[in-house]
């Protein structure tokens, strides 16, 4: 018969381990959502069960003993795979649901009236959309896949390039019929601007101020514009007959199609950046993820949300 496991208590195991890797009692207190002092007590009850010093206290921080440099890379490998096969275990039992991150307006616009088709061909999925504007843990926050925009260029996630985008300035029908006309970049000016604050990257068109600029267009005068810190509600003031928005032609293509929105100029520009599907590598081989990849670059092909 095998004997027992001589096991030490696995919260001091956890709080040797994350102070060791970041040598740090505050950077572990902060991983693991207690206090530095509960990080301290609980490395000291680990020292005094194996009765061997892990770190030496030192004034500017902590220093690792012999001992404890043998100690971390096998329990860093055991509390990885222990991350990993419960998280394997708790997808087979939640299997059937799946958490979507995107943009606020990119789900407004763009995801929501779309998702029909992928819960009408799955479902047995049962899907929940996170929308925020910041950048996503996915392992912390429960993320399974997302939607991101910009470069491409994610660590530590798998990356698929999705779609490119345009910026052409749109308005209202109703505000080209009351005019002043809009005949050139210029006349632009002649109308109320409608800013979108809710652009997430710097160099890119898809401000007011880099799309004029290259056109030559510097110092406007944005004193009488309207700004908005969402891209759906600035879309909203445009088809309301605001003013001028410059429009990312993903974000305004069913609108456009409609005739909510109109281009008065035949211009545009590549916004500088682009949408990209991401998940964790080791998410890839999931059936769910598997199904809603493939919807996506289904959809990415299609220039409305309209079926036909």
């Amino acid at each position: 018969m095998p004997s027992a496991r001589r096991l030490p208590p696995l919260n001091a195991i956890r709080a040797f381990e994350s102070a060791a890797r970041q040598e740090s009692f505050v950077a572990a207190a902060d991983e693991l959502h207690v206090t530095a002092s509960a990080i301290s007590q609980q490395v000291k009850s680990l020292e005094e069960w194996l009765g061997l010093e892990l770190f030496v206290r030192q004034p500017r921080g902590l220093m690792l003993t012999d001992a404890g440099r043998r100690y971390l890379p096998t329990l860093t490998e055991m509390l990885d795979r222990l991350s990993d096969e419960t998280r394997r275990l708790l997808d087979t039992r939640q299997d059937q649901s799946l958490t979507v991150t995107a943009m606020p307006s990119l789900a407004a616009l763009w995801l929501v009236p779309r998702l029909h088709r992928f819960t009408d061909k799955h479902p047995d999925i049962c899907v929940r959309i996170a929308t925020s504007s910041r950048l996503m843990d996915y392992t912390r926050e429960g993320i399974d896949v997302g939607i991101r925009y910009g470069l491409g260029n994610y660590a530590a996630l798998h990356t698929e390039h999705l779609m490119d985008e345009d910026i052409t300035p749109v308005c209202s029908p109703l505000l080209l019929q009351k005019g002043p006309p809009i005949n050139s970049v210029e006349d632009l000016l002649q109308h109320r601007l409608l800013v979108d604050g809710g652009s997430p990257l710097p160099n890119t068109r898809i401000c007011w101020e880099q799309w004029l600029k290259a056109f030559g267009l510097e110092d406007v005068d944005f004193s009488s514009s309207l700004a908005f810190d969402d891209t759906h509600l600035t879309t909203m003031a445009a088809t309301a007959g605001r003013g001028i928005m410059l429009g990312r032609s993903v974000l305004i293509a069913d609108a456009v199609a409609s005739g909510a929105l109109v281009r008065p100029l035949d211009i545009a520009l590549p916004a500088g950046a682009s949408y990209h599907f991401a998940c964790p590598e080791d998410y890839l081989d999931l059936p769910k993820i598997q199904a809603f990849r493939a919807w996506l670059h289904e959809e990415a092909q299609r220039p409305t949300s309209d079926d036909n």
